[in-house]
């Protein structure tokens, strides 16, 4: 083979490589890009991401609702788009809780409270005069 047509082939296989490469990550990466839900989201918007049959995700529902927070609700198990988004920021359990950009998972009072706060809303699910069962245990005496 001449050396006009190793340098072909070789440009060849490196365009070849590319392209696979450029697939795999549009693969791995693109439902991610296209279901994250966070770059279309309002600073003061409130997304939480639930089941139906999770008691820590009715315990926020009430804690927001009795601080009036309003929040857009989406089930992970009943919406495919749900859990395309829930997914796309790395959501590993539910309630998950989308506040502008900041992502709060579970009832994590320093993450639920700071991300809340930034958009505006004074929460508090774990003092006295909490949601019932919110409570964390009292310290030994």
């Amino acid at each position: 083979m001449s050396p006009e047509g190793r340098r072909k082939a070789r440009t060849r296989v490196l365009w070849t490589l590319l392209a696979v490469s450029l697939a795999a990550l549009i693969v791995d990466r693109g439902t991610a890009w296209y279901f994250d839900p966070r770059p279309g989201n309002p600073a003061d918007h409130v997304v939480v991401y639930t089941t139906r049959w999770c008691p820590v995700c009715e315990r926020l529902r009430q804690c927001l609702r009795k601080h009036g927070v309003p929040f857009e609700e989406r089930d992970v198990e009943a919406s495919l788009r749900a859990r395309a988004e829930w997914s796309a920021i790395d959501g590993y359990g539910v309630p998950l809780t989308l506040v502008g950009q900041q992502i709060a998972y579970g009832l994590r009072q320093g993450e639920l409270q700071s991300a809340l706060a930034a958009a505006g809303y004074r929460v508090d699910c774990w003092g006295r005069g909490a949601v019932g069962g919110l409570l964390e245990p009292a310290a030994p005496r």
